[in-house]
């Protein structure tokens, strides 16, 4: 099983591979607004990267729970600037985090190699199409609705099925716009329109999705369940749940972590390739 971008083929025994994220948004619940300026942000993706980032994850709109969508305008302005910036600094893939094929489209064109879709396509069915044109990756994530209302649509009639059946129908959408089979990546959406039994569910099952023949990412980072389970209500607290539910994640066969904590995860992964 392998996962191709542009610039980059990562083989099999290079998973599990540690995505960075690094927000541009106001609002995200774990970082918002706390990169904002050109040395800010040079400073967040250097560290990431010698921290041992393999692929660093750009968002410019929030899709934490309840959150409202912006104007694609809004969302390029406080994105192309940054993501120019950081194609120019850092030899590293860069995913961008959107539901627009608007931004996608400008992303992809200024050296973005991944689209991010939180949404699964809800939002914009044109995402693929645009990913397909640009010779891009993506990753398919799983919501039962956009994230404004998502949290109140969380009955499942089997919620490893369910999201099985939402991703073939995605991955059928992804191989018609000529999106290569080795550049698709699956993510369950840990927090998604899912409650804390269900995401333990998904952590617990990972396996079950295998048979779909793709790599698989789970971001468990610092998220509201880690908060749920540990009783920690700040977000910045929740360093060593997240690192535990990662390693949950890989031990069960996830190929990507998306994490904003990069050096807790990385040497996370270190001592199990030593001790597996």
């Amino acid at each position: 099983m392998l996962f191709e971008t542009k610039s980059k083929t990562f083989l099999p025994k290079e998973f599990p591979l540690i995505v960075g994220v690094l927000n541009l948004t106001p609002d995200s619940f774990y970082d918002g607004g706390k990169y904002k300026t050109r040395d800010q942000v040079l400073r967040r993706v250097e560290k990431m990267v010698l921290e041992g980032a393999d692929i660093i994850d750009i968002g410019a709109e929030s899709t934490r729970p309840f959150s409202k969508r912006i104007s694609a305008s809004n969302e390029l302005k406080r994105l192309l600037p940054h993501l120019k910036m950081i194609k120019k600094n850092f030899d590293i893939p860069l995913s961008v985090d959107t539901m627009k094929s608007q931004v996608a489209e400008a992303s992809l064109s200024e050296g973005a190699e991944i689209i991010n879709d939180a949404t699964g396509f809800l939002f914009d069915k044109n995402i693929p199409k645009v990913v397909g044109k640009h010779s891009g990756a993506i990753i398919i994530n799983h919501a039962p609705s956009l994230p404004e209302d998502m949290q109140k649509n969380t009955n499942y009639k089997d919620i490893i099925s369910d999201i099985k059946a939402f991703f073939k129908i995605k991955i059928k959408t992804c191989m018609k716009s000529q999106i290569n089979k080795t550049s698709i990546v699956l993510d369950p959406g840990i927090g998604f329109g899912k409650k804390t039994n269900h995401n333990i569910d998904l952590i617990k099952n990972i396996k079950k999705f295998k048979p779909l023949g793709f790599p698989l990412m789970y971001g468990v980072s610092n998220k509201a369940f880690v908060g749920e389970i540990l009783k920690i209500k700040n977000p910045k607290k929740r360093t060593n749940g997240s690192v535990i539910a990662s390693y949950v994640c890989i031990e069960n066969g996830a190929q990507l972590i998306r994490v904003h904590n990069v050096k807790e995860t990385k040497q996370m992964i270190t001592m199990w390739r030593e001790l597996n």
